[in-house]
């Protein structure tokens, strides 16, 4: 049974993962990768196995783990394969023999005790007391703690705060800023997101030499994911904006609803959702508008190269009172990761109302730029 794991894994990112395997549980197993730390890596970001001669392909989903074992002629690694399901195993080695094997309880509970004699088993084991998770705006890492400190459990969360200014002067005197923040918790079995705005513009008169607001807006958008299966969530999405130049005090867009994963790739994932929707919009002056609606959104994320995506929104709400009534969110950017920390960001946001407000246009427009801070 010790043949059964590897000290290579790869990932369904192409990460390779060097290291001792020590345990084994239901959701993800535990990697020694040097004397003072482990890295915990789920069953369903692994793709590739490998020792001497047997690679070991893993497919999982939420009601069972999978694996099909490759017998090569010759010492092939994971770093020689680029696989990440079991259907076209035959047509890339169709002279190789290839196995099927359960989920491995017995292996489970031998690896356990052969491991458990040895002196580090059990600061791996308080190490591993969390529960682990992968991550991504859209991509899946692994989470390595210090066998130093074993009350620390992997982090699920990530996020970026970013910032511009631009500045005009000689004809035209203007000031524009923004700051712009997302936060992102993905876990095995629910997701969190959190993403807010705000934008503000002053253009000088020349005439009278007053500062006048131009832009003044603020959005921001939580919403939490409860996923059925690999594919198929539940989602509650809450959405708030505040626009002094619009005279809009704010404007609540609540929204539950179903969403399905129809692409879900190394660096390729696009998915859908929709539901009900009910909008709430008070002005200046006391005027309050209610609707009710359906909401459909659609996400695309593409990882162009390592340290670089592209991103990809459009949100579009009805009325079910007024076919004319009804808005259309869309964005598109994209991210470079300068360091680990330190990132350039560049942002399309493009927002339509078809019934807007008295002297407003339907179409906004915004494109912004800016240095932003990875945590």
């Amino acid at each position: 049974m010790d043949r059964v794991f590897s000290d290579e894994i790869k990932t369904i990112d192409g990460d390779i993962i060097v290291g001792e395997v020590v345990d084994i549980v239901e959701d993800y197993l535990s990697i020694k990768q040097s004397e003072n730390s482990i890295s915990f890596l789920q069953w369903r970001i692994i793709s590739l196995i490998s020792r001497d001669k047997e690679i070991i392909i893993v497919s999982c989903d939420e009601t069972q783990k999978k694996f099909s074992v490759l017998k090569t002629a010759n010492g092939l690694s994971v770093k020689d394969v680029n696989l990440t399901t079991t259907d076209k195993i035959s047509d890339i080695y169709p002279k190789e023999k290839i196995t099927r094997r359960p989920l491995f309880e017995e292996g489970v509970k031998q690896l356990t005790e052969t491991v458990a004699a040895t002196p580090s088993v059990s600061a791996m084991k308080k190490a591993r007391q969390s529960e682990p998770s992968g991550t991504s705006d859209g991509t899946f890492e692994t989470k390595t703690v210090s066998l130093q400190s074993p009350s620390i459990p992997p982090k699920t969360w990530k996020g970026n705060v970013g910032a511009g200014i631009n500045i005009k002067d000689g004809n035209t005197e203007s000031t524009a800023t923004h700051v712009k923040g997302v936060y992102t918790n993905e876990r095995m079995r629910d997701n969190i997101y959190f993403d807010m705005l705000a934008l503000y513009e002053v253009v000088t008169n020349k005439d009278t030499d007053v500062d006048e607001e131009t832009v003044n807006e603020q959005r921001a958008t939580a919403k939490y994911e409860y996923k059925h299966t690999l594919r198929l969530y539940s989602f509650f999405n809450q959405y708030l904006e505040h626009d002094e130049i619009e005279n809009l005090n704010y404007r609540l867009i609540s929204s539950p609803g179903m969403g399905y994963r129809f692409v879900l790739k190394d660096a390729l994932k696009y998915k859908a959702e929709g539901g009900p929707a009910y909008t709430y919009e008070r002005f200046g002056g006391g005027t309050i508008e209610e609707t009710l609606g359906i909401r459909v959104g659609q996400y695309f994320d593409w990882k162009i190269l390592p340290t670089t995506a592209l991103f990809a929104k459009a949100e579009y709400v009805q009325s079910a009172e007024d076919r004319d009534n009804w808005r259309l969110d869309s964005g598109m950017g994209i991210k470079h990761n300068l360091t680990k920390s330190l990132s350039l960001n560049l942002e399309l946001l493009d927002q339509y109302d078809n019934t807007p407000g008295e002297g407003q246009e339907k179409e906004d427009r915004a494109v912004i730029g800016s240095v932003g801070y990875n945590f």
